[in-house]
């Protein structure tokens, strides 16, 4: 259902939005965290109707099907309160925390240093469980240049974490 959150986000963010505009969003705002054709936004929209969390307006256009413009429900905006509210599930690529973070303007915050807090001590932890990565050599199961290539993308991995830490901290002091 993330990406139903997703869609009541924006759709509370754009109040009156058509699925072809939400499109034009997600391509143009999130291009990076998620990628929705409009073959997956109609059905979903769909579901988030019958399920009472959003409601549309119907605007007649000549010789085309109607113009749908969405907008939450109350019962959507709880969902999507209790969403944003949720601790983040720790992931590999950070891409959960960043999909739910683009929500922030909507969040009061204590949730957003809560999230933050979370996901730095997530990353102090990855790069302190990185740092004690074996030696690739030292096992004989590998040639030097081998062992040379993965010790260089550990250091690479640990480098990028680190720069998500420290721009997470630098977050954290502004907020």
């Amino acid at each position: 259902m993330e990406y139903g959150y997703v869609l009541l986000g924006l759709i509370k963010i754009y109040k009156e939005v058509t699925g072809y505009e939400l499109s034009g969003i997600i391509r143009d705002s999130n291009r990076y965290f998620l990628s929705y054709s409009l073959a997956y936004i109609y059905p979903a929209l769909k579901k988030l109707y019958h399920r009472g969390l959003i409601m549309f307006t119907n605007t007649p256009i000549t010789n085309r099907p109607d113009k749908k413009t969405y907008q939450i429900t109350p019962l959507g905006e709880q969902m999507l309160q209790d969403w944003l509210k949720t601790p983040i599930k720790q992931d590999l690529d950070f891409r959960s925390f960043l999909v739910k973070m683009e929500f922030f303007t909507l969040m009061d915050n204590d949730t957003i240093i809560a999230h933050v807090d979370r996901e730095i001590l997530f990353l102090e932890q990855k790069i302190k469980n990185m740092n004690q990565m074996p030696d690739y050599n030292k096992s004989g199961k590998v040639d030097q240049k081998s062992n040379e290539i993965l010790i260089d993308m550990s250091q690479l991995l640990i480098e990028t974490e680190i720069l998500r830490l420290n721009r997470l901290k630098k977050w954290r002091q502004i907020t």
